[in-house]
């Protein structure tokens, strides 16, 4: 398995995605944490995204699963078919991507994907939340679950999809994100699992076993 982990955007470490990808320059973009912005705001941001990696030299295009809610075979053909090297997800609304992964029949492909190490899976902010085992622990502001009936008129999906085995919590040293990480360390700790803080400029790269933070991590509470 191998995960590309930042905190926001690409981070600063975007020499070690290009090697975590090796040869391949082939990339999916997943913008569905944003479903919750105006077309115009949610076209604007995904022109910047898509930029963002196309600068790293990746041909990409949007990954939407909004077109394949309750496709999941259709979903699988189209990934197939793309043979990316790199599916990453933008952030925003972590329950609205979690609930997208699910309706798609994502959740499952990415985990069965990459155990067999098809492809480098990456993200930023709710991009990297939606990997955790549980999605319970999270919600501020309008980033809460009472979102997802409004925007896709289903019930949230509160689980992650379990890739790892601790809660992220990613912007932990901003400003304006302080009392929300206070916040989310007390319901982690209270749940009696381990919390992972990242810094804005903090990366995690995980290559099967190999496990590296880069960036100071700020903070780190240990499961009880």
């Amino acid at each position: 398995m191998r995960l590309y982990l930042a905190s926001h955007n690409l981070g600063p470490y975007t020499n070690e995605l290009l090697k975590l990808v090796r040869e391949g320059r082939k990339a999916l973009l997943i913008e569905n944490a944003r479903d919750y912005y105006p077309d115009e705001k949610r076209a604007n941001d995904l022109r910047e995204k898509l930029a963002m990696l196309s600068k790293l030299g990746f041909e990409v295009e949007e990954l939407n699963f909004r077109n394949y809610f309750g496709k999941p075979n259709e979903l699988r053909d189209f990934i197939d078919s793309c043979k990316p090297d790199l599916i990453y997800a933008s952030g925003g609304n972590v329950f609205l991507l979690a609930t997208a992964y699910r309706l798609s029949g994502f959740d499952e492909i990415l985990r069965e994907d990459l155990a067999r190490d098809k492809y480098v899976y990456g993200g930023f902010s709710a991009g990297i939340m939606v990997i955790c085992k549980t999605l319970r622990l999270y919600g501020h502001d309008c980033l809460v679950p009472e979102r997802v009936p409004e925007i896709y008129g289903v019930d949230a999906v509160l689980d992650g999809v379990g890739l790892v085995d601790y809660q992220l919590i990613p912007h932990a040293d901003v400003p304006e994100h302080l009392e929300t990480t206070k916040e989310y360390i007390k319901r982690i700790e209270g749940a009696g699992l381990e919390a992972l803080l990242l810094n804005q400029e903090a990366v995690i790269v995980i290559d099967g076993d190999n496990r590296r933070i880069l960036g100071q991590s700020p903070h780190r509470t240990t499961k009880t």
